[in-house]
């Protein structure tokens, strides 16, 4: 598998922070899938949990097992070595009281879908070689793990008003805004409906009733409006007509392969630098979680050491 190697190393720079000492060796006995292949502070991980995150991890790298042994040890060490993360983080968590309630995983697991169809979502999952079951999961992982460093690092940790300013000061480029403006919409799927709805939105109707009653688009519902959208961000002919229009105005019908689009821009964003005030909650949370995550890591790096930790190798290259 040639073609595919440097992809599988480099996917494996996330998940590896250390490798095995062992030789891989694919002959020979296969060891059962009960066996014990790590010991992490007396809790013991198995084979067959081995081998069901080892197959979801080559699903999401898209690869099947490697033809040289160097990368399958590499690929095994580094499920294995992120499946030791996750239970020491998991322990260290539980011994500090830190957990994530079932109403909390559900509510991330709603903002993050958008109200999107189960269907529509587990398509979207297997288009990333992943279950449900298995993003779910990872949504708790995160969950904790944000929490957990928060813990860890809420006394350690700080971030200065003047040095957010010159975190600004120093990288205005990353500050310039587009275009900008705030836009509710309404799709029909006939010219002459849009036509009708058009000419009633010109002698006074609510754009928002109208959106609501007859618009096809998914944002019916919240009256048409898409929020606040950038120059460039929509397809070409409907970027177009919509940073034509005024403040208040109502597009001419747009045709589209969706169908008929009518646009009403109700707050228009000159291109240029943000301002200060604008974005300085956002920096001082970027710069925080930066320095959160380094001196977590530097946490558990030392965890590590002074934890109890058994791999053992030769049953995890017989799997």
């Amino acid at each position: 598998m040639p073609q595919t190697k440097n992809a599988v190393l480099s996917a494996l720079l996330a998940v590896v922070l250390f490798s095995g000492a062992a030789c891989f060796r694919k002959e020979g006995v296969s060891a059962p899938s009960g066996a014990v292949v790590a010991v992490v502070n007396a809790k013991e991980i198995m084979g067959e949990d081995f081998k069901r995150e080892y197959s979801a991890f080559k699903r999401r790298i898209n690869v099947s097992d490697a033809n040289d042994e160097d990368t399958e040890k590499r690929m095994r060490d580094g499920v294995l070595e992120e499946m030791i993360r996750n239970e020491l983080i998991s322990q260290e968590a539980e011994k500090a009281g830190v957990r994530v309630s079932k109403e909390a995983v559900d509510e991330a697991v709603g903002a993050l879908t958008g109200g999107l169809p189960p269907a529509s979502l587990n398509e979207m999952l297997a288009k990333q070689n992943q279950t449900f079951g298995e993003w779910k999961a990872s949504v708790l992982r995160n969950l904790l793990l944000e929490k957990f460093i928060s813990v860890k690092t809420s006394k350690l940790v700080e971030v200065r008003e003047d040095e957010v300013r010159r975190f600004y000061d120093d990288r205005q480029k990353e500050f310039n805004m587009p275009t900008r403006a705030r836009v509710f919409h309404i799709l029909s799927s006939t010219p002459a409906e849009a036509e009708k709805m058009r000419q009633s939105l010109k002698d006074g109707a609510d754009f928002g009733g109208t959106a609501r009653k007859y618009s096809r688009a998914p944002e019916a519902e919240q009256g048409g409006d898409l929020g606040v959208i950038s120059q460039g961000q929509m397809p070409k002919e409907l970027d177009e007509a919509i940073f034509k229009l005024k403040e208040g105005e109502i597009s001419p019908i747009i045709k589209s392969p969706y169908g008929f689009h009518i646009f009403k821009v109700t707050r228009l964003e000159k291109a240029g630098l943000a301002p200060y005030q604008d974005v300085k909650v956002k920096i001082y949370n970027q710069l925080l979680k930066e320095r959160s995550e380094k001196r977590f890591e530097e946490w558990f790096q030392e965890t590590r050491k002074d934890a109890a930790i058994t791999v053992y190798a030769d049953r995890l290259y017989r799997l």
